[in-house]
Formats: C-alpha cells, structure tokens, sequence
C-alpha cells in the first residue's frame, strides 16, 4: 500500500510539473498574440495616416491644377477682349503664358475622374469575383480562370484567396 502512494505521489508531482509547464507555454502565446495584435494596430495606423498623406497630396495637386487652368484662362480672356476693343497685346505679353491650356485640363478631368471610383466598376468586380468563384466551383484552374477573365493569373489567385 505504501508503494502505491509512493507511486501516486509522484505521478501527482509529474502532472503538476506538466500543468505548470503547459501554463507557461500558453502565457507565452498569449504575450506573443497581444504583442502581434499591438503591431497589426500600428500598421493600421500608419498605413491610414499614409493614405490621409497620399489623399491630402492629391488634393493639393488638383488644387494646384486649377489655379494653373485658372491662370490659363486668364490671359486668353484678357486677350480676347483686347480683339474686341481691336487692340494689340502689347510685345512683352506676347511670349507670356502662352502655354497650352488642354494637358492641364486633361489632366484635372483625369484625377478627377480616377479619384471618384464609380459604381459600376464596383459590381464589374463583383461580377468577375462571383464569376471566378463559380468557375473555380465547376473545376477550372487559375490559368483558365484567368484566360476566361481577362485578368492576371496573380489577381485570380488573390481573388479565389480572400472570398
């Protein structure tokens, strides 16, 4: 009877040693888990601060773009109406601001139109997504997929990823 404590004693003093082990191990994933979720936020942070950047840089340039129309503009109205009055610009104007006046609005209408995605662009996604889904459902590889498509074979696989 006593080696059977004996022995129950240590297999006791064993699982102990187990638990206390698995404990630690289990604190140790849980510091490595707030610890990633600490990196992901400030990822997130920086990634949202960048992007205020790159919108606020953006923004800037259209701003400028339109001060640069705008002054554009200027000059061919204040020489219109020196036709009108059947004036001569004066010799020091005729080399100025004589810039063309249709690249700059090219590309104002350009960032504007690329900064505001439209909707039917959106459901184009969505129908190439739920397009590749099915496809994907009725056996074909990202290779045909992406053929069928008309898309990378990256952005495919990307796509068939992140259902």
């Amino acid at each position: 009877m006593v080696i059977f404590l004996i022995i129950l004693f240590i297999l006791q003093l064993i699982t102990f040693y187990f638990i206390a082990l698995l404990y630690m191990r289990m604190a140790k994933f849980d510091k490595l888990e707030t610890k990633q979720q600490k990196l992901m936020s400030e990822m997130d942070d920086a990634i949202a601060a960048y992007l205020t950047e790159l919108k606020d840089e953006n923004d800037r340039l259209i701003r400028l773009l339109e001060k640069r129309l705008d002054d554009e503009v200027e000059p061919a109205e204040k020489d219109s109406q020196k036709e009108k009055l059947h004036m001569a610009p004066a010799p020091s104007e005729k080399g100025q601001n004589q810039k063309p006046v249709i690249p700059v609005q090219v590309a104002l209408q350009s960032y504007k139109s690329f900064s505001k995605p439209s909707v039917a662009d959106n459901q184009e996604e969505e129908d190439d997504r739920s397009r590749a889904l099915k496809l994907q459902k009725n056996g074909w590889s990202v290779e045909e997929i992406a053929r069928e498509l008309g898309k990378g074979k990256t952005e495919i696989e990307l796509i068939l990823k992140f259902k």
